[in-house]
């Protein structure tokens, strides 16, 4: 399990849901559950988070805009750190 902010996840969980593939749209639905707690650090299972930052990579290469690919960047980043530092 690796800890995450539940206020970060939202902001994943919203990005995903914008997103245009089918990974996207099914993690958002499985990190929805995790972003009810604002303001906690909420453990996530380290394979939904492995398929969140593949997901997030996927809309990256999809993403037109450039702050877009940037959100979806950090986004992705941040999950990475998270493993490691967890």
């Amino acid at each position: 399990m690796v800890q995450i902010p539940a206020d970060w996840l939202a902001r994943v969980f919203l990005s995903l849901r914008r997103g245009t593939s089918d990974d996207a749209h099914a993690l958002a639905g499985e990190l929805q559950p995790f972003t009810e707690k604002p303001g906690q650090r909420v453990p996530i299972p380290r394979a939904t988070v492995l398929r969140t930052g593949l997901a997030l990579r996927k809309e990256i290469d999809i993403a037109d805009e450039q702050a877009r690919r940037a959100e979806l960047s950090d986004q992705a980043e941040y999950l990475v750190k998270a493993q490691f530092l967890d």
